[in-house]
């Protein structure tokens, strides 16, 4: 009986030795490298009770795909939001593709933007904007 659980132990930890590899993997691919920049944003969307919210947070990290901001409302999976970037006045529709909770009250999410939006977290076309004026 012994041989069975060994066995059996064996391979169950090469099945979540493959899965990890297999998550790790998932997770390494990126469309567009990230950059950690902190950018003040605005955050619009529905609650959970379909409430609508606004909320002003920072970008930890971004692309042109999208970010990881900090929020302390709840969000789910698939929701859908808006930035809004105040230095440029952009605006992009994105969605909740991940969250977790990091801090007391508030949600690590990571968002995709719906098309991609190489502009969105630049502060240069503001600056020249204000320089033009």
């Amino acid at each position: 009986m012994s041989r069975i659980y060994d066995a059996v132990k064996r391979a169950q930890s090469e099945r979540a030795a493959a899965q990890q590899a297999e998550k790790k993997i998932e997770f390494e691919r990126r469309r567009a490298e990230r950059v950690p920049l902190n950018v003040p944003v605005f955050v619009y969307g529905h609650g959970v009770r379909h409430e609508p919210f606004h909320e002003e947070t920072t970008s930890l990290v971004v692309n042109s795909h999208g970010a990881l901001l900090i929020l302390s409302n709840k969000v789910k999976r698939g929701q859908q939001l808006l930035l809004t970037n105040p230095a440029t006045r952009h605006e992009q529709a994105c969605h909740v593709v991940h969250f977790a909770r990091k801090l007391r009250k508030r949600l690590e999410v990571a968002v995709a933007f719906t098309e991609p939006a190489p502009t969105f977290w630049s502060r240069t076309e503001a600056s020249e904007t204000q320089a033009d004026s």
